[in-house]
């Protein structure tokens, strides 16, 4: 390296690849799975990414690691999905390409642009027989090259915040711990609860005393020409999902357009039912 001003290196595989033989990604049985069982109306989990077999440079640090293999210069780590090393890559790249956007439009990014689909364009499977619902795949596997050209975003504020947390029944001393100078809870701080937080997807908990949603998401314009969206609804079974206006039109970036979304479900039955638009 010293002798070269421009070092290059290679390496090579002594297997033979395999490429499309198998079905991937696929949920691990290891991975979380929601409800979210503190708040059921935020999505859990979020997305999925890699984060099983994934070859990686190491230390060879580790009291978890025999001996035997402490001389080793990579390995296979077992990872959960939502600590793996790829994942916090794909948000500190996003983060360095989008500096103007605040976490919750990053965030919104990468859900908005996960697939649902594998490598062989089917629905993505569940420890490898079923097919993953929302609750253990999220709103897909993270798709990078996507992330950084959304379209539009759900953004949310501090104050969009702090409303969400009423919206928990959090009193005043226990908002203060977060924000000082809040005094109370607004009474219409975020009407229609929890879920009606400015959230990429809609969770929503039918009952017999709850049938109807309607709800309210602001969508952010992040990219730089006038564009038109178009509403497309697949609703879930026994639910009638009704949006207004059906067409989005933005001339100008940064620019605000919000929509209402009316949810009824066609049943008496305790249901939680997931979906994005």
């Amino acid at each position: 390296m010293a002798s070269s001003p421009y070092p290059v290196a290679s390496f090579a595989f002594t297997c033979h690849p395999i490429i499309g033989k198998r079905r991937a990604p696929m949920v691990t049985g290891f991975s979380s799975r929601g409800p979210n069982a503190v708040v059921p109306e935020l999505l859990k989990p979020d997305v999925i990414s890699p984060g099983l077999n994934i070859l990686a440079a190491w230390t060879g640090s580790g009291d978890d690691i025999p001996l035997y293999k402490k001389n080793h210069n990579y390995r296979f780590p077992l990872y959960d999905v939502n600590r793996s090393p790829a994942r916090r890559r794909h948000r500190s790249a996003d983060q360095e390409e989008a500096t103007s956007w605040t976490p919750a439009m990053i965030h919104s990014a990468l859900m908005t642009t996960a697939r649902m689909l594998d490598n062989m364009e089917r629905d993505i499977l569940d420890d490898g027989f079923r097919v993953a619902t929302p609750f253990a795949a999220g709103a897909g596997h993270v798709h990078p090259q996507l992330v950084m050209d959304p379209g539009l975003v759900y953004d949310i504020g501090a104050r969009n915040y702090v409303d969400f947390l009423c919206a928990l029944n959090y009193t005043a001393q226990q908002l203060q711990q977060f924000t000082p100078d809040v005094a109370a809870c607004m009474s219409t701080a975020l009407p229609g609860g929890p879920t009606n937080l400015n959230y990429s997807t809609f969770v929503m908990i039918f009952s017999g005393q709850t049938n109807v949603y309607t709800l309210t998401r602001t969508m952010t314009k992040v990219s730089q020409n006038a564009e038109m969206y178009n509403v497309t609804v697949v609703a879930p079974e026994l639910a009638k999902v009704t949006v207004t206006p059906t067409t989005l039109k933005f001339k100008k970036q940064n620019k605000k357009k919000s929509y209402i979304d009316v949810n009824r479900f066609e049943s008496s039955s305790l249901v939680v039912i997931e979906y994005h638009l």
